[in-house]
């Protein structure tokens, strides 16, 4: 059952982890294989790229960031990782090498205001499961300037969304597996000086998407949990959204403290409407309605504010 004021949007999307909005309400949704799917304010889908495949593998869109001239650069957390650039229905690699290594799978990808690319590397271990842990912390941040790309931040907790907020001098990035946003204060040639905690989440919300609400807080999406919470710019914390069951956050928590989570807790999850919810972003000016990317669901979930 759908609770009271959600809705489903789209249907027989394939992994729509990451949503973004359009000026006009437009919804563009990452779907495995072609790179992303519109949903137009009518419900028009249409995916914008044939099926796609790198290293030998279909690409497997995580985030995604609109562009200007309307293309897509897509986040692709396959094993065969890099970041790769959809325009005009074909998808073409972007940036598969760093600091003279082949680019591991990446979570994230998005532009600041200035058109940097910003983007995040969970882990570099492979396979990326070995990173479940709560000991491993090789995840970082970079961004792309001028062409050239470079590292921001590492070291971090199984880095997942990240979002840049120059206009007030912060960096803010997801940590999975400590279950907490942290930032950095970012100065005007980019450098990043110490992480502070932003807000620590509670037992079992692995927070991954987060959006800017443009008053200096987040919406924050949490897998595992199944939770959507606002965090203010004070850090007060308020549930939107909740399809949490805590026997399973138990289950899955267990498994980390015993050092043998894997994919199998994240490819399920029992029941509800969020399904793994994955990410958040805002619809309307100003904002009426939020709208929910998940890993396991086949739709978008919209959530009235």
């Amino acid at each position: 059952m759908i609770p009271k004021g959600w809705r489903k949007i789209g249907a027989n999307l394939d992994r729509p982890e990451s949503v973004q909005v359009g000026p006009d309400g437009t919804l563009y949704t990452s779907h495995r294989g072609h790179g992303v799917c519109q949903i137009d304010p009518d419900g028009t889908q249409t995916l914008l790229a044939p099926m796609a495949e790198y290293g030998g593998t279909a690409l497997l869109p995580n985030g995604i960031a609109r562009l200007e001239d309307g293309s897509f650069l897509i986040a692709n957390i396959s094993d065969a990782g890099g970041i790769h650039h959809l325009k005009d229905g074909q998808i073409r690699p972007y940036l598969t090498e760093l600091d003279g290594a082949p680019m591991p799978p990446v979570n994230f990808v998005t532009t600041d205001d200035t058109g940097r690319v910003w983007f995040s590397v969970s882990s570099r271990m492979r396979p990326r499961h070995l990173a479940y842990r709560r000991r491993v912390k090789d995840g970082f941040v970079g961004v792309i300037e001028k062409g050239q790309a470079r590292i921001v931040v590492d070291g971090l907790h199984y880095t997942n969304e990240v979002r840049p907020d120059l206009a007030n001098g912060w960096l803010y990035v997801s940590e999975t597996f400590s279950q907490k946003i942290s930032r950095f204060a970012i100065s005007p040639d980019l450098k990043a000086g110490p992480k502070e905690t932003f807000a620590q989440l509670p037992k079992g919300a692995f927070v991954d998407g987060i959006a800017l609400d443009g008053r200096g807080g987040l919406y924050v999406a949490c897998i595992v949990s199944n939770e959507v919470f606002h965090v203010s710019a004070t850090g007060q914390q308020t549930l939107i959204a909740s399809d949490r069951n805590d026997a399973w956050v138990d289950e899955v928590e267990a498994a980390l403290d015993a050092g043998t989570m894997n994919r199998s807790h994240f490819d399920r999850t029992p029941g509800g409407v969020l399904r793994n919810v994955s990410s958040v972003a805002l619809r309307g000016q100003p904002p009426q309605e939020l709208v929910c990317g998940a890993l396991l669901a086949d739709y978008l979930v919209g959530i009235p504010l």
